[in-house]
């Protein structure tokens, strides 16, 4: 779906055929067929733009597009004459136009338009001037009328009516465009997922690795530390036993803090440590040969 540049129509028209003489008052059944028939029209062709792919494709059918808007009931009421020239047979007109859509196509459309991140339909339809009310909106329509030379047919023109229609018109297409919608958001979601769990994995089997490398270096350095004790006479080592039980115990305290503060992740918390492990551990190794000195 693509949004489409709103520019009013001052002269939408259309023409009706009618078998013998044409009524052309504003509120005569051949006026409200030719103004109604309009007003479709004009949602049609919204739709199809709310619809069109830069390819220039849709994502429907026009066929599919004009079915589902001759699902809509539209009526004219409260019809009266704004302006008759007795010179003319123009008239023009104005009504209130009430629109009553299947409610699953305003449900479809909502669900269309959050997922696209799109602001609700009502907040579509208000800022168009539309007033809707459960199923049905309602807007105030200029029209006018006039019958053609022979009386047969009548021809209609809807008043800077666009931005109405085109809200309408959104709407109907959002409906129709929830499924693809729907399955393009279904099949990005498994995909982020997808990936989301590959790097997880990725994640984890490179903690994996640094938690065995500094295994692998404490190890070492543990190994160090204790042919360095071994190596003390044994009257230093039970001289300064106290003292290194005392080290050991400081050592082990800091290293969990400095861990707990390095990570919350079990892998890398460890890792932490052992590293904290394997600095004091040198540390003293050198200290320990200096009492060797």
């Amino acid at each position: 779906m693509k949004s489409v540049t709103i520019l009013p129509l001052l002269a939408m028209g259309a023409l009706l055929s009618s078998c013998g003489v044409a009524a052309t008052g504003c509120a005569s059944d051949s006026s409200r067929e030719v103004i109604t028939s309009l007003v479709r029209e004009q949602v049609a062709k919204a739709a199809e733009a709310e619809l069109a792919l830069e390819d220039g494709s849709r994502m429907s059918a026009a066929s599919k597009i004009r079915a589902t808007t001759a699902e809509l009931k539209i009526l004219i009421e409260d019809i009266r004459t704004t302006k008759k020239d007795p010179d003319s047979t123009k008239r023009f007109c104005a009504g209130t136009t009430k629109i009553v859509f299947p409610l699953n196509m305003i449900q479809d459309a909502d669900q269309t338009r959050k997922l696209l991140d799109l602001s609700s339909v009502d907040s579509l339809l208000a800022e168009a001037d539309l007033n809707r009310s459960a199923d049905t909106v309602i807007f105030d329509l200029k029209y006018n009328i006039q019958p053609t030379d022979k009386r047969d047919k009548i021809y209609g023109e809807i008043e800077v009516a666009s931005p109405r229609l085109t809200a309408l018109g959104q709407v109907v297409g959002a409906h129709l465009a929830r499924d693809e919608i729907e399955g393009a958001s279904k099949a990005w979601a498994a995909k982020a997922a997808a990936a989301a769990a590959e790097t997880a994995r990725q994640t984890e089997a490179a903690q994996k690795a640094d938690l065995d490398m500094a295994a692998a270096e404490n190890k070492l350095a543990n190994q160090q530390i204790n042919a360095v004790w071994r190596a003390l006479p044994k009257d230093a080592r039970s001289q300064f036993l106290e003292m290194q039980r005392a080290w050991v115990r400081k050592k082990t305290a800091d290293c969990n803090i400095e861990a707990a503060g390095a990570s919350t992740e079990a892998l890398p918390k460890e890792a932490a440590r052992l590293r904290c492990d394997t600095r004091f551990t040198i540390t003293r190794i050198s200290e320990l040969q200096s009492l060797m000195e």
